[in-house]
């Protein structure tokens, strides 16, 4: 089944998420015993979002995370919005060509420089949409820079000191299995693997490389497993993606993406997938499966019991298990009260039908009449679609079924008897 799509990005949410990167910055260099001042001053030197910002921004953004979390982070809607800043092919050129011949200005100086000659007109344009082109063309700060930020891989072996300081995701294309109602399917395996311990937090296959699968996998090991500090990934579409970074976000988890084509910085979970392939999918072959659900009783089953048992060569004879339970005395676990549907359902806009439903995972879902002709904002569980709520103009209005046409055939055949059902 086609999941629905999820919309467009809040841009205001993509900002609030490169600030908490800044802030998860500046908490890690004061944990590691820098003063407030060396922190943010090590965090004003790379670029947050795709933009610069100085020491004294990052520590209003700290503060603020300080006091109210990450939603202190979020803006409010932009005093301009509805105004155009688009710039000429011209204008562009002229951008561009200044800042080649002086990469050591600023851009506000290079702006300023621009409206000295006339090629821009004071409020005629945006310093964002400037910082866009200039990235676009890779002359921002951190491209001149040669590229080295804070989502660089490691360059050297490493191993976190203990469990749940960073996990490793990616996926894997599983071997075709057998499917008793597609014919042949080729599944998917979602994996999450603990630095310390080589622990495999959670793996699942899935029908396809999606972000609400990943989401999915991610919540059953966070549930299982505690909440890790790092969450570390490629640069897969499933792993790039705003809701990803809000669910780390209100996890309080720091979201890292690799360089791209640096596939080897995440050696411990493609050595996993290595071993994946060669000792379990290899069985497949004698003893073949029927479907997902087959396939994942039986992958899990020699996880716990054969790959958590055995021992690693790169753990002096240690077994992931044996690692884990003698190391996992400080684990952070989820409390009872936190509302994990929310931060790990997703979010998509629909607009209401005449007949007061709306299209959903290949199902039609009902709302209240006075909704009709409206647009909608519905939360909902991506996997089994368990629970579905909708918000309207930003205020909650609860959970909602599926269409039953042959219950609302019982209502009566007037327009008014329907609206009375709500």
């Amino acid at each position: 089944m086609k999941i629905a799509s999820q919309g467009q990005e809040d841009p205001r949410e993509e900002r609030a998420l490169a600030r908490y990167a800044a802030v998860q910055c500046v908490i890690q260099a004061l944990q590691a015993g820098q003063t407030l001042a060396a922190a943010l001053e090590h965090a004003c030197r790379q670029a947050w979002g795709g933009r610069d910002y100085s020491a004294s921004t990052i520590e209003e953004w700290y503060y603020a995370h300080r006091k109210a979390g990450f939603g202190g982070l979020r803006s409010g809607p932009r005093r301009d919005r509805g105004q155009a800043w688009a710039l000429d092919e011209s204008q562009v050129a002229a951008l561009l060509a200044l800042r080649r011949d002086n990469p050591a200005l600023t851009l506000q100086a290079i702006a300023e420089e621009l409206e000295r000659r006339g090629v821009l007109q004071k409020g005629g344009y945006s310093m964002s949409t400037l910082q866009r082109r200039v990235m676009q063309a890779g002359l921002d700060r951190r491209s001149l820079r040669l590229g080295v930020g804070p989502g660089a891989g490691p360059q050297k072996a490493f191993e976190s000191p203990a469990p749940n300081l960073l996990w490793m995701a990616d996926c894997m294309h599983g071997a075709p299995v057998r499917d008793a109602a597609r014919g042949k399917t080729k599944p998917y395996l979602f994996a999450l693997i603990d630095d310390c311990t080589r622990l495999c937090v959670h793996a699942q296959y899935y029908a396809a490389e999606r972000l609400e699968f990943f989401l999915d996998s991610f919540r059953t090991a966070v549930e299982a497993r505690g909440v890790p500090q790092k969450l570390y990934t490629d640069n897969g579409p499933a792993f790039k993606s705003q809701q990803l970074g809000l669910v780390c976000a209100n996890l309080g988890v720091r979201l890292i993406h690799c360089r791209p084509y640096h596939s080897w910085s995440k050696g411990k979970v493609e050595r996993f997938f290595r071993t994946v392939q060669m000792q379990f999918e290899a069985g497949l072959a004698f003893a073949p499966v029927d479907g997902l659900e087959e396939l994942n009783r039986r992958f899990w089953k020699w996880l716990e019991e054969d790959y958590h048992q055995r021992e690693h060569s790169a753990m002096a004879g240690e077994s992931p298990a044996g690692r884990f339970a003698r190391l996992g005395s400080g684990l952070r676990l989820l409390c009872g009260a936190e509302p994990l549907d929310r931060w790990f359902g997703m979010r998509v806009k629909r607009r209401v039908r005449k007949d007061a439903t709306f299209s959903l995972g290949a199902r039609f879902w009902e709302v209240p009449v006075y909704l009709r002709g409206q647009q909608i904002v519905v939360h909902f569980d991506p996997v089994g679609f368990s629970w579905v709520e909708i918000e309207h103009q930003g205020r909650n209005l609860g959970r909602v079924r599926p269409c039953d046409k042959r219950g609302n055939s019982q209502l009566g055949s007037s327009h008014d008897d329907y609206e009375e059902a709500f």
